[in-house]
């Protein structure tokens, strides 16, 4: 389903496999063991999907005003709250490094081009394309933790912050020419981790 655009595979996987769950794919970071509310991922912005279709429905004729936007395309961003944080791991046996969150902060939607939009049909739209429920805004709590095990000779880095969809398409107010948009709408509350 994915439109192959991929960094090294099997490097960024290597880090959720230590997490003791099932491989999260880019479309699909995992709840953290014991903290369902927060989510890991290895992903960030290098696999791109196509966007779910949206259930047909008769064809209307556009009324003044009527705003949609149609996503063709999309893949997970993770906005980081605060400073990324890194421990290596100089032994010959895995040691287990724990992060945890310093800062908290608010992630909103955002978008790429100038003036307003309506809010409400960007979520709309992207959560037609990528099947998830989606906010106006998330916030990430100070003092969130997640322990990850780092094998020997190797450095475990994780970033605390707020994955969100990145969803590109067409926003259109009839009777008005449309315009491409790329979006960034808030999804989830989660650590981003990589290993090398």
């Amino acid at each position: 389903m994915s439109l192959k655009r991929t960094l090294s595979t099997a490097a960024l996987i290597a880090p959720l496999a230590t997490l003791g769950t099932a491989l999260a794919f880019a479309d699909d970071p995992r709840p953290v063991p014991g903290n369902p509310d927060v989510v890991v991922g290895y992903d960030n912005d290098t696999e791109i999907f196509r966007a779910r279709a949206a259930t047909s429905s008769p064809a209307m004729a556009c009324r003044p005003g009527d705003v949609s936007y149609r996503v063709s395309t999309y893949s997970n961003s993770h906005k980081a709250v605060g400073p990324t944080q890194s421990n290596h791991n100089g032994t010959s046996r895995t040691a287990t490094s724990t992060f945890t969150a310093t800062v908290s902060g608010t992630v909103s939607v955002a978008w790429n081009v100038s003036g307003s939009l309506k809010v409400d049909r960007l979520i709309a739209g992207a959560e037609v394309a990528t099947g998830v429920n989606l906010s106006a805004s998330l916030t990430a709590s100070l003092g969130n933790s997640i322990s990850i095990p780092t094998p020997a000779r190797k450095t475990t880095t994780a970033t605390y912050g707020v994955w969100r969809k990145k969803t590109n398409g067409v926003y259109h107010v009839c009777p008005q020419k449309p315009k491409n948009v790329t979006a960034w709408t808030p999804w989830r509350v989660g650590w981003y981790v990589k290993q090398r």
